[in-house]
């Protein structure tokens, strides 16, 4: 799969659509985008990638969906977001399933997935191009962080496993990676506070997730070293151009 396929832009035609193949629009650096595409790669079902550029956005795409990525085309339908995306390609191909069967166990997970949403949010402030942000107040976000990573610590000492999964990683897992593929970014994209960035020592059952989850076959596959996304991060902020970002972060 060629992950680092242009995006498309403004004036760009729109791909050829076939209703028997799943097809995906996405974009290389949305951590949503890569919630859709673990899973897919996990269940190790063939689609075709379509990047979007979106600060450009094609005509087409902003006519045919709501404009943001993930965006599913199954079977002559369109569905958005990453949750959603992600729960119908369980739902419909049963081979290696993620969620579990338990209801109760279910919304569990989803507890776990909804206590990172504050997040990406905090993430943005450290590694964004904010006009004024002192280092003081990016080491206030970090304090947020790790509060939230608390809460993954001491749910996987309740849960006595690897993964929230048990053996093998669950879709709660998958749909949280892409925000701890960030955090293990930040101490390379803001070295000067580098040391301050990164996660407390007593986060034991943390970083053992973090290195198991960094081995799975998806994360493998899709997934960046903390140096080069840090890099991708930095110029995508700074220019507005992923496929800049991915060109000057290659080898890293």
């Amino acid at each position: 799969m060629p992950w680092n396929e242009i995006h498309l832009s403004e004036g760009c035609e729109q791909p050829s659509i076939d209703s028997g193949t799943l097809q995906l629009y996405a974009m290389r650096l949305c951590p949503f985008a890569e919630r859709a595409i673990l899973v897919l790669l996990h269940k190790q079902l063939p689609f075709t990638l379509t990047f979007i550029n979106l600060k450009s956005k094609p005509s087409w795409f902003l006519d045919t969906t709501n404009g943001k990525v993930p965006v599913l085309l199954t079977k002559g339908h369109t569905i958005h977001g990453s949750d959603i995306v992600s729960d119908y390609l369980d739902d419909v191909y049963l081979a290696d399933k993620l969620h579990p069967t338990d209801p109760i166990q279910r919304a569990l997970d989803r507890e776990v997935v909804d206590n990172h949403g504050a997040m990406m949010s905090n993430l943005y402030q450290i590694y964004g191009e904010i006009a004024g942000k002192t280092n003081e107040e990016r080491l206030d976000n970090f304090t947020n962080l790790v509060r939230i990573v608390g809460g993954l610590e001491k749910e996987l000492k309740k849960r006595s496993s690897l993964f929230l999964g048990g053996d093998k990683p669950c879709m709660s897992d998958f749909m949280i990676w892409p925000f701890y593929e960030r955090l293990q970014a930040l101490p390379f994209i803001r070295p000067d506070i580098g040391t301050k960035l990164e996660l407390p020592l007593d986060l034991v059952r943390v970083k053992e997730w973090l290195g198991a989850m960094r081995n799975t076959g998806p994360v493998t596959q899709y997934g960046l070293s903390p140096a080069r996304l840090a890099k991708a991060l930095t110029v995508s902020s700074a220019t507005g151009d992923t496929d800049r970002a991915m060109r000057e972060s290659e080898g890293l």
